[in-house]
């Protein structure tokens, strides 16, 4: 049986990337496609000789290399998936929040999506994406905003058209399944993504020495990649009127724009954090803070097996995962509004032990990496 896997940007370390590597250790034979690649940063996970060779002679690949920024890439990424040629393949498995799944498969191959997400920008982002190549000016919005609109048409169209031509889809919530039967009129299976809760659970090793950002390890934690719909700013405005720390992993393009939100010395930025290092920050910080919304969060899972609880935005999403008062507290308006006068209070309820480590660990087990193999072998079965 011969497998192709394909991921549409692989130019960072993620979430949507883990999963990737987990389809990978469980399908080590596997090809892999995927439609912009950039081997210094994701080289060491996925080396450049184990991807297929016919990526590189893509368009999308091709602009990729000239600018290194992606949203220059999006014009042709659509017809860099469709010229890839899975003829050869028994079953192409493809992880996509974007433009993956529109792939074309022969009638006899087995096309499985995993589904991220449909594309937010796409469809309920739409607004935002739009103020994001700054339409708000009004000369350009003047002169773009009807080609703008006339292109969100069109790909919305090809998108719905393209979800067709997906034989089996798979979304990593409830919440994504929603969206898939909204948008594509569509059923899908849900299956969790693999979390390596193990990994995060583990005693470290005691002679393992890893820098302190914080002294006596009294700061609170955020991972998200920098992007301006993560609301990382949401939580930068209230610990800059807060005594507590806190502490914020990864990169991306918005991390100057919230540099610049910073007035005080108990907020700080690390770089991305990877295997032991990543972990011994999470086990040595008091709780974990998620500002912004996400179809399936997979740090919330990571930092409960690290038995760490969660301060969030309350959305049902997040129900799936975590705990209501028990794992996890949470704040009610999106823009934050009442993040500090909710924060106090559980920061109070967390230096009291109200949250029990056992349960947080308990609940991220659920969603171990070996429960995710186990489902998906029996799917590729039927």
């Amino acid at each position: 049986m011969k497998i192709a896997i394909l991921h549409e940007m692989m130019i960072k370390l993620g979430w949507a990337e883990k999963v990737v590597e987990n389809l990978l250790s469980i399908f080590p034979e596997a090809d892999l496609y995927t439609l912009i690649y950039d081997e210094k940063k994701v080289g060491k996970i996925f080396p450049k000789s184990k991807i297929n060779k016919e990526v590189f002679n893509l368009k999308s690949q091709k602009i990729y290399n000239l600018t290194k920024k992606q949203r220059f890439c999006l014009p042709f990424m659509a017809g860099s998936v469709e010229s890839l040629d899975f003829s050869n393949y028994d079953i192409v498995l493809c992880s996509s929040s974007w433009f993956a799944h529109w792939a074309i498969t022969k009638p006899e191959t087995k096309f499985i999506v995993y589904y991220h997400s449909p594309a937010r920008y796409m469809w309920d982002w739409t607004n935002e994406y739009k103020n994001d190549l700054w339409l708000n000016y009004w000369w350009k919005k003047y002169l773009m905003k009807p080609l703008i609109n006339k292109l969100f048409l069109n790909l919305r169209i090809w998108d719905v058209i393209a979800s067709n031509r997906v034989d089996i889809a798979l979304a990593n919530s409830k919440n994504t399944a929603n969206r898939i039967k909204k948008y594509y009129k569509k059923d899908s299976t849900l299956l969790y993504p693999p979390v390596e809760t193990n990994r995060f659970s583990k005693k470290l090793d005691k002679n393992l020495k890893f820098k302190n950002i914080f002294e006596n390890n009294n700061y609170y934690i955020i991972i998200s990649a920098l992007t301006e719909f993560k609301k990382i700013d949401i939580a930068i405005n209230a610990f800059n009127n807060l005594e507590e720390n806190l502490l914020i992993i990864w990169a991306w393009d918005f991390k100057e724009n919230l540099e610049k939100l910073i007035k005080k010395q108990n907020i700080k930025f690390a770089w991305p954090k990877y295997n032991d290092e990543l972990v011994y920050l999470v086990q040595n910080s008091m709780w974990l803070i998620f500002p912004g919304e996400e179809d399936f969060g997979i740090v919330p899972i990571e930092v409960m097996a690290a038995w760490k609880p969660v301060f969030a935005l309350s959305e049902w999403w997040l129900t799936e995962t975590v705990l209501p008062w028990i794992t996890w507290e949470f704040f009610l308006d999106k823009n934050g509004m009442d993040f500090i006068e909710k924060f106090k209070i559980f920061h109070k309820n967390n230096l009291e032990g109200k949250y029990n480590p056992n349960n947080c660990k308990k609940q991220a087990s659920i969603f171990s990496k070996e429960v995710f193999e186990e489902k998906l072998k029996k799917i590729i079965k039927q």
